[in-house]
């Protein structure tokens, strides 16, 4: 059956902290039964290590230059926010009997930006945003208690039930391993794809994966929303509570917009995250071409610790 997005019922982010976050989980754990979509988006402190490549190239890297650059990045930062937008087969989002429907924002307190590695300007636009780093120090959930909540959710080690939603989700997924594994990322692409199976299953699906190969749509999540013409309808960008959401209309619009399109008819987007799909884009080129560096704009201090 098709998504559909309905309803104009106002839509309001659930802060989630320390403080409140096993009451966050039993809400969440009570909704997954009906509401069995999961869309995701993560924020952290921008990217430490870059291609070589020029950005207009970047699509022409091979899966495991990708993946190696990913790694690289993910294995030294720390999460700052994770959202969770929960919805039915028909779109429709969790009100848990108010007058709003409601989707997740997670603080995390891992960060601690006097002492770790962060891209300046990723930082300035996430406080320009509305992040307040202090706040998610003071008050922000352990990964490690996020990752035990995750554990007895229900919403991983679901194979048949829950269907994951990402756009350009190779971060996000990332971040989920490394938090739930208490450790870095696996050397090769294949053994952390094999983990993304083995915690959430089969059901996974890359919006902006689904959108190059079946759609033809090129860019970035806002830039693809607009030209869905889907508008934000709560937070802002670059807060993951309201990215997750966006992600979900997004991904929801687009099953709309192309006839027949439906998860059953979907079945060669499952499993393949933009940019680690081996063949994505049909280049064979070997990974020695491509070459990490270190981001020009890293403290100096920081730059002897990322040496490639």
């Amino acid at each position: 059956m098709a998504l559909k997005m309905k309803s104009s019922t106002p839509i309001q982010v659930r802060e989630v902290w320390a403080e409140n976050l096993v009451a966050e989980f039993s809400l969440i754990k009570e909704a997954i039964s009906r509401f069995s979509f999961v869309s995701l988006d993560t924020e952290f402190p921008g990217t430490l290590f870059l291609s070589n490549l020029d950005k207009s190239l970047l699509s022409q890297a091979p899966p495991s230059h990708n993946y190696r650059l990913m790694k690289y990045n993910v294995d030294l930062l720390k999460i700052i926010q994770l959202g969770m937008t929960l919805s039915d087969s028909q779109g429709n989002l969790p009100s848990f009997g108010t007058e709003f429907h409601y989707v997740w924002q997670f603080n995390f307190r891992d960060f601690n930006i006097e002492h770790d590695p962060y891209n300046d300007e990723s930082i300035g636009l996430l406080e320009r945003q509305g992040i307040d780093l202090k706040k998610n120090r003071e008050k922000g959930i352990d990964s490690s208690d996020f990752a035990w909540m995750v554990f007895t959710s229900g919403l991983v080690f679901n194979n048949c039930s829950i269907t994951w939603i990402t756009f350009h989700g190779a971060y996000d997924f990332g971040f989920l391993i490394k938090i739930l594994t208490r450790r870095e990322l696996p050397c090769d692409m294949a053994s952390f794809l094999g983990m993304v199976s083995f915690f959430f299953g089969v059901r996974v699906y890359d919006t902006k994966f689904m959108m190059g190969s079946i759609g033809g749509l090129r860019g970035g999540l806002e830039r693809v929303a607009e030209l869905l013409g889907v508008e934000r309808t709560t937070g802002k960008r670059h807060q993951a509570g309201s990215d997750s959401l966006l992600t979900h209309q997004t991904f929801v619009r687009f099953k709309d917009s192309c006839a027949n399109l439906d998860l059953e008819n979907l079945n060669g987007c499952e499993g393949m995250i933009f940019g680690l799909c081996e063949g994505w884009l049909g280049f064979d080129r070997t990974p020695e071409v491509y070459n990490i560096e270190t981001s020009t704009r890293l403290k100096p201090q920081f730059k002897e610790v990322f040496s490639v």
